[in-house]
């Protein structure tokens, strides 16, 4: 029986050269994921196809997904070598001249093992970067946008306004008398032409002030989702008299809120909603009761307890002697809540 030459060098050496061969190979392919961590991973799949030009001897290698090639390093065939048998399965990482040793083969198939990895996370990369050009494109977007509505509403505003100051500036000269003595039908005219500007004034400062960010007011939130529908008892709200009531919290948040306990209570007779100041300071208190008491289900309860710690209140609920929702909600610091009385 011959001794193969690699038995023989490896006795002379001391050791064999499969061993040292795989010692170079899980040394190089340490460094390539190194480079493919440090610098992205198409330069971890440039440092491959080099790595293995380098242990294979060969002038030309390329990567491929399918028939599709990825990368190449080279002296590389217009060709595929193996495009010609359909049947055989292509393979990720091709070298030419094609390997003839063992050694080489060896290479070859270490690392066409680990090239996929490579090619997964440079795809995955690949599309992250698709991903931030689209939402970066959506942000300039969104920012032209609100642009262009800043500059609408400023517009709008001037145009509203001018008129209105006018007429403000016109009456207030007719009832100081300087256009002479008015009669008493003139003078209830005219105080009435005041007192509508005056609210058209409030409405437009409403309606086209620029919002407070990251302030909600939960007033028309709770009116909405407890509005009267047929074929379920009408709620009873009771509201502060205050214009708003100003929460922080996204409006979706406290939308899907009120949704959630209008549906939590729609199969009662009475349902009392009441939203007012808590005892302790700079909270609000929204407590819903409805009768008969029947209980949240245990789905609406954890959506309720989700919603309620997201927008940095508390939760209670009772049951008896009739289902009671208590939710203390924090109020804005820039709008301090009413004291309690």
């Amino acid at each position: 029986m011959t001794i193969p030459w690699r038995v023989r060098a490896g006795a002379w050496m001391g050791r064999r050269i499969e061993d040292d061969l795989d010692a170079r190979m899980e040394t190089t392919l340490t460094a390539v994921a190194e480079q493919a961590l440090r610098g992205g991973t198409r330069a971890g799949l440039e440092a491959l196809l080099k790595a293995s030009l380098r242990l294979t001897g060969a002038t030309g290698a390329a990567l491929y997904e399918g028939r599709l090639c990825v990368m190449k390093v080279g002296n590389v065939p217009a060709r595929r070598a193996q495009a010609t048998d359909k049947k055989k399965r292509p393979s990720v990482l091709e070298v030419w001249p094609a390997p003839l040793t063992t050694s080489q083969r060896s290479v070859v198939a270490r690392f066409s093992a680990f090239a996929p990895a490579l090619l997964a996370a440079h795809a995955r990369e690949v599309a992250q970067g698709a991903r931030q050009a689209r939402l970066l494109e959506a942000k300039l977007r969104l920012e032209r946008t609100v642009m262009a509505q800043d500059k609408r509403r400023s517009r709008a505003s001037h145009d509203l306004r001018t008129p209105l100051m006018v007429i403000k500036g016109y009456v207030d000269m007719m009832l100081k008398g300087t256009g002479g003595p008015l009669s008493a039908q003139a003078q209830r005219y005219l105080e009435r032409i005041a007192k509508v500007s005056a609210d058209q004034k409030d409405l437009i400062d409403r309606r086209l002030s620029p919002p407070v960010p990251g302030l909600e007011d939960l007033r028309p939130v709770l009116e909405h989702a407890f509005a009267p529908v047929k074929g379920r008892a009408t709620p009873t709200l009771t509201l502060p008299g205050e214009r708003t009531v100003p929460v922080r919290g996204t409006r979706a948040d406290w939308e899907l809120l009120a949704r959630t306990l209008a549906k939590g209570t729609a199969g009662a007779v009475a349902v009392d909603v009441h939203l007012g100041p808590a005892l302790e300071a700079s909270q609000w208190l929204l407590r819903v009761q409805a009768c008969p008491g029947a209980a949240l289900t245990a789905r609406t309860q954890a959506v309720l307890q989700q919603l309620a710690g997201r927008l940095g209140g508390t939760l209670a609920v009772a049951v008896e002697p009739r289902l009671e929702i208590t939710l203390l909600l924090p109020g804005d610091d820039a709008f301090p809540v009413p004291a309690h009385r």
